[in-house]
Parts: C-alpha cells; structure tokens; sequence
C-alpha cells in the first residue's frame, strides 16, 4: 500500500511550458525558444526526500543564418537523509550562497547559463554540478555546511548552440564566424576535485555567514598553443568570503565580501594571461513600501595583477510591482558602472492570463565601451515575449 502511494505522487510532476520569441537588433538575430520543464519532490518517510527535475529545451533561430538545437538536461536531481540535527545531499544540485541582490561575490558553487541570467536572472541561470553537501544544525541558531564537487563543469554563453548566440564572447574570426577552439577541461580525477564549507550563524537580529572554497573558475581563458591552436582553459581559485542580512522595521540590508587571493585574469585587448589577486565587496538594502519594493546595492571590484590593477564601482538597483492583486507583475533591475559608463536594464511584465498561464514580456538594454564585463556585451540588446502554461 505505502508502495502504491510512493507511485501515485512520483507520477504527478508540477512545471511549465513556455514559447519564448526574441530579438537582437544589433546582432539582427531572431529567436524562438521552447522549454517544457518539469519537477517531482518526494517524501519517502520522515527522513528521505528525493527530488528530480529536469527540462527540454529547443531553438530555432536566425542568427546570421538558420540555427537549430535541442537539449535534454537534468537541473536537480538529488537524494536527501534528513535528520533534527544534520542532512546530507548527493546527486546534481544546485547550491545558493550569497546574499546581494543578482550580484553575489561568494555564490561560486555553480556555474552560470549568462543567456539566462541576462533574460530572467541569476536564479534560473544557475547549472547544477555533481555534489555532495552535508549539513550540520546545532540548534536554530548556527549550522555548518560543507559542499565537495568531484567533477568540473564549465559555464556557458548559451546552452542552445553556443557558437552562435549573440551572448557567446568568445574569439570570433575576421568574417564574423566562431573561432575554432580546443576546449582543455580539468581532467575528471581527484585531485581537480572542487569544495568549500560554510558556517551560517545568527546573532541577536543579524543573520551572518563565513565561507571558504576552492574551485575552477567557470569561464575559460584564451590562449594560442605553439601549434597555433585557440585553446581555452580554465585555471584554480580559492574564495575566502562573508555576509550578513539584518532586518529592522521596514527595512533590511545585507553585506557581502569575497576575497580571492590566487586570481587569473584576461583583458579584451591582450591574449595574455595574468596573474594575480581579487576582491568584491558590497552592500545593500531593500524595503517594501506598499505595492512596491524597492532595493539597492552597491558592489566594489578590484583586480590587481603583475601588469596593471583597476577599480569598478558598480550601483544595482530593482524595483518590484504587483497590481491587481498579483495579477500583473513588474520588475525593472538595473545596473551602472559610473567608471566605464557601462550599464545594463532589464524590464519585464508579467500578466496572468486564466489560472495557469502567463503572458510576459522584456527588453534589456546595454551600454559601454570599457574593459568591464558589461562592456563586453554593448551591442546584446534584446526584447522578448514568453507565454508560459503551468501544469
């Protein structure tokens, strides 16, 4: 009987279909995503919980030319033995650290979807590794985690036809095409094996946490091999990092710090690879005023190398609408980089069509010229428009 019940709700998934059409005006390229995704989180007893989701994904595209793909790709799919005091999970997860706002210095567990990330957000546009993560409570007060990742997975412009997309800034030849590149991944054996722990506490009204960890970075470096092959490599990091949130009245704001004392970098202008140390530093806060909230952050880049350092001051701001009673959502979340006078602004509106679909459009805008990230993505501006059905 109890069989027979685990059955029943293993064959009742909850999820999404979605037809997503988009356009890059500077890049003349047009778009039509399809996604149907699908999740299932069972209890099985008091102590076991197994959760698996997963999606399938198209494109169709005109990117310079016609442009097919499809994907089918696990997003979690783990197993959990829970107790009062600790709870291990293993399986392809995904791990959230960090508290600012789309911008977190510490959050390095999983690697990034940047096609994602720049049309929904950070929390759709993380990719699940092979983890383990096991977790310790000791009382409501303080927990400690620890995370060990055995294999490498590297981030993608786009997992739909990678070459292609108008996000991918990999080296491009001369007439315009993908450069063929030799993609030299760590090798899956236990000494390229990634980790970290974390140690979560509370302290009167303040929520705080210290984290360690050492990983790959997840986007490659560049470089010609004496053969004269575009190679691309992914080098070591280690994060030593903190935050903290705290809630008063209305309001609330939240700090984050990540160090990186062994840091690559590459610039847009030099195939060279330098080496050297990082920091991120922010702070934030965010209050809800009515049918509003509003939030701000403040994040502090610094690099510094055996050639040159810079500094990038970059102002994040986002603002949250509901009207009709949660009927129509809207969100605008922008940032600028006053140095480089770079910046990007997303806007999206959501309205509900019935009980279970949804209507929703967006623009993102780009500027700069500078050696920044965003810089990088000037000429990306898009606008979409999703239906999506929820079952």
């Amino acid at each position: 009987m109890a069989l027979t019940v685990w059955l029943a709700q293993a064959a009742q998934p909850t999820g999404y279909a979605s037809v997503f059409v988009d356009h890059f005006p500077n890049r003349d390229a047009t778009e039509l995503r399809a996604r149907v995704f699908a999740e299932e989180k069972i209890d099985a007893g008091p102590r076991i919980r197994i959760t698996a989701s997963g999606f399938v994904e198209g494109l169709a595209a005109d990117r310079s030319g016609n442009v097919t793909d499809a994907i089918v790709e696990p997003q979690d799919v783990t197993f959990s033995l829970r107790t009062p005091r600790a709870e291990l999970t293993a399986g392809l997860g995904r791990v959230v650290w960090g508290r600012l706002d789309e911008l977190q210095p510490t959050d390095v567990v999983n690697p990034l979807d940047l096609s994602r990330f720049f049309f929904e957000g950070r929390s759709d546009a993380r990719m699940s590794v092979p983890l383990v993560r096991g977790r310790v409570f000791a009382g409501e007060h303080a927990s400690v985690e620890a995370i060990y990742v055995p294999f490498f997975r590297r981030a993608r412009f786009d997992r739909l036809d990678e070459p292609s997309s108008p996000f991918n800034l990999a080296p491009r030849a001369p007439q315009g095409g993908p450069v063929p590149v030799l993609d030299r991944t760590p090798a899956r054996i236990a000494a390229n094996a990634q980790g970290g722990a974390r140690v979560n506490l509370t302290t009167g009204r303040v929520d705080w946490s210290v984290s360690a960890y050492d990983g790959f970075r997840p986007f490659g470096l560049y470089s010609l091999s004496p053969a004269g092959v575009l190679e691309r490599s992914y080098a070591r990091f280690t994060m030593i990092g903190g935050d903290f949130e705290t809630v008063h009245g209305a309001w609330a704001a939240r700090g984050e710090v990540a160090v990186f004392p062994l840091d690559v970098f590459q610039t847009t202008s030099s195939p060279e690879i330098f080496h050297g140390a990082s920091f991120d530093a922010g702070a934030g806060v965010d209050r809800k005023a009515g049918d509003y909230r509003v939030s701000g952050d403040v994040l502090v880049h610094r690099e510094s190398h055996d050639r040159a350092s810079r500094t990038d001051v970059s102002m994040i701001a986002s603002v949250d609408r509901d009207f009709a009673r949660q009927k129509y959502q809207g969100r605008i979340f922008a940032l600028y980089n006053p140095g480089e006078a770079s910046g990007f602004v997303r806007a999206i509106a959501t309205a509900g069509v019935g009980d279970n679909m949804k209507v929703e459009g967006s623009i993102g805008w780009f500027a700069g010229s500078g050696e920044d990230t965003i810089s990088r993505f000037a000429d990306s501006d898009f606008v979409y428009l999703r239906l999506k059905y929820f079952f």
